[in-house]
């Protein structure tokens, strides 16, 4: 297998689910029957559409891996990107979504106004509601081996264990692949 190209939703996965990365880097999709998903993707596109300005950028991981991030919004006057998310279930991972995108921006060498770095912010328009999101330096480190640790997961052959909490699986599109 070729070095994947990591993105921030592979990430997300692996902070909830690693097993759930491994399913996505060998292009298993269970999520488009998804009712949840497709109202999280509904919200998506039709919230915040004036200060909409969504952005692909890519780079290079230190150790090399290339990195892609899908911005769901930047704001470059304001200096902050925004990521839109349906509900607060799997924050953690949201959160560290919005660090991946911001380190990303910052190996690209994107800035905001004034040459400071980009500030995040996740938007939740059904709960009115939106969190603030800083990259600090330890956050970078953290990502790095997050990174790695993905690119050595795609090169499995076999994925990674369950979650431990089954519970946890009930609402996850892969459930049934995990648990047949």
């Amino acid at each position: 297998m070729t070095a994947p190209r990591i993105g921030g939703m592979l990430v997300g996965y692996w902070r909830v689910c690693p097993r759930k990365a491994w399913y996505s880097m060998r292009g298993l999709w269970m999520e488009q029957e998804s009712e949840a998903v497709a109202l999280g993707r509904l919200l998506d596109r039709t919230s915040y559409r004036r200060r909409r300005r969504p952005a692909l950028i890519e780079a290079t991981a230190p150790d090399g891996t290339p990195l892609v991030a899908k911005l769901d919004g930047v704001d470059l006057r304001a200096g902050v990107l925004h990521e839109t998310k349906k509900g607060r279930s799997c924050e953690d991972a949201h959160v560290w979504q919005v660090r991946f995108y911001l380190w990303v921006l910052r190996l690209a060498g994107v800035t905001g106004p004034g040459g400071r770095p980009l500030r995040g912010q996740l938007d939740y328009p059904a709960l009115r509601r939106t969190e603030p999101v800083a990259l600090e330096l330890e956050h970078e480190g953290h990502l790095a081996e997050v990174v790695s640790a993905l690119a050595a997961c795609a090169r499995q052959d076999v994925p990674p264990e369950r979650h431990p909490r089954r519970s946890f699986c009930r609402r996850c599109a892969f459930e049934a692949l995990c648990y047949g």
